[in-house]
């Protein structure tokens, strides 16, 4: 795994101490059985629900006792690798973030610990794999737009969800602020209408917001693309690296490979992710060459009711809006400190991408768009 000195020291050291207690090892053995024999594991975005019995004997320890217990399925994991024929080194490549993230704990809370348990819980279920620059998982689209892709020239168009109730700018009610009150009148939900000569909607833009028109899609000139519950390749950016569209592509090239081979009983609709650095505003916060942009540009947003917890946990490690002594060491922390001085929102949106390897780092999202407004 590659643990530092100080890690390993206090791993062994829980693990003496879990050994020397009774009450701990039936807990550490329960807890093993559920996760890595049962496949149990706690996969919600919320922190993990620690025993107030282990919580008592351990204290500020008692994250390190949960990570040896996730650990310990470590043999599990390589057998879901052997199964499935991935290779050892694709092995260690992903295991070596969980390595980071502890490093990292130690880094902002200057003792041993852990947090990220819902995350490494993908890893060690051997659902999520770390392929270069982005790392990926399968999974159910959950958005609940439409993708059409036209059966001549394959440009796509979002339809969007006639279930999301919309602000009058097109994007989520409820995205952003929420105890900012809206107007009912304001409020309006998209038209959806399917028949036999094709599919009423309306459009989405790659920025991530519905326009007030309906437009009719034929049958014979278009086909449903993407729609929810299709697998799709769910897509994450680890911290602590330069994110360059080159990294990207290989990264993608490596997983369209990947999947197919290794998990050809899914077969993959699109790419999904849905990240603090698809917040709408950054492109008013950023200049136009920002790497962050650049990788936002290769999706096709559409609406959500994010807020801005989702960044500020990111750029300043905390979900509660900075206060005057917010640090303003980076340009992005100084363009978010300012943007929210001015009073502007923040909030986070979905995005997908429907193209090959070989599309990434074109923007063909936006052509389509274009090509669709300019036959409007």
């Amino acid at each position: 795994m590659g643990f530092s000195a100080g890690a390993i020291h206090a791993l062994e050291s829980m693990a003496e101490t879990i050994r020397h207690s009774p009450q701990l090892l039936e807990a550490f053995n329960d807890f093993h059985e559920k996760t890595a024999h049962q496949g149990n594991w706690h996969f919600d975005w919320t922190p993990l629900p620690f025993d107030p019995l282990i919580q008592e004997q351990l204290g500020e320890d008692t994250s390190l006792f949960y990570l040896l217990v996730y650990l310990s399925a470590l043999p599990h994991t390589l057998q879901v690798y052997r199964q499935r024929g991935i290779p050892m080194e694709t092995f260690a490549e992903t295991m070596a973030d969980i390595r980071f993230h502890v490093e990292l704990y130690a880094q902002r809370h200057h003792r041993w610990g852990f947090e990220h348990f819902p995350w490494i819980a993908r890893h060690l279920s051997g659902r999520l794999f770390s392929l270069g620059r982005l790392q990926f998982m399968l999974l159910p689209f959950p958005g609940r737009v439409t993708a059409l892709r036209h059966r001549f020239d394959h440009r796509y168009i979002l339809l969007a969800d006639p279930r999301q109730p919309l602000r009058a700018d097109g994007y989520a009610a409820g995205a952003g602020n929420a105890n900012i009150p809206i107007s009912p009148e304001e409020v309006w939900y998209p038209a959806w209408e399917e028949d036999s000569r094709g599919w009423k909607g309306h459009p989405v833009s790659p920025q991530g917001y519905v326009l007030k028109r309906s437009v009719h899609f034929s049958r014979e000139e278009w086909e449903i693309a993407l729609q929810h519950g299709d697998w799709v390749l769910d897509v994450h950016i680890p911290q602590g690296k330069n994110l360059t569209i080159e990294d990207s592509q290989r990264s993608l090239e490596r997983a369209f490979k990947f999947f197919p081979t290794h998990f050809p009983d899914h077969p993959f609709q699109g790419v999904y992710c849905h990240t603090w650095m698809f917040t709408p505003q950054l492109r008013h916060l950023l200049p136009p060459e920002s790497r962050i942009l650049q990788f936002q540009r290769e999706f096709s947003l559409y609406p959500h009711p994010g807020n801005e917890g989702f960044l500020l946990e990111f750029v300043f490690g905390s979900r509660e809006r900075p206060d005057e002594n917010a640090p303003r060491d980076t340009s992005l922390r100084r363009a978010v400190l300012d943007w929210l001085a001015r009073g502007g929102e923040l909030f986070d949106l979905p995005g997908i991408y429907l193209y090959p390897p070989e599309a990434w780092g074109k923007q063909a999202h936006w052509k389509d768009w274009e090509t669709f407004a300019l036959e409007q």
